[in-house]
């Protein structure tokens, strides 16, 4: 995956960068990293979820750090 293919996301304070991998499988997994100021907070790759598209993979990424996000704030709250 090139870097351009991928957007950073603010998101309650939050940078998300999605860094979804293609799979031997040909498929796309989620992935993705949460910043806090230039502080990495949390990443996640070769998630479960499996796209067809890199495209499908970088929304679903993100979506999946908007959860991450979410569980960060309401325990630091």
């Amino acid at each position: 995956m090139s870097d351009q293919s991928s957007q950073n996301v603010e998101y309650r304070g939050y940078v998300i960068t999605p860094k979804p991998v293609q799979g031997h499988d040909d498929l796309w997994h989620d992935g993705y990293q949460i910043f806090k100021g230039r502080i990495s907070v949390s990443s996640r790759t070769n998630t479960d979820s499996h796209h067809s598209t890199l495209s499908a993979a970088n929304d679903s990424s993100v979506e999946l750090a908007k959860t991450e996000v979410d569980n960060l704030v309401a325990m630091n709250g």
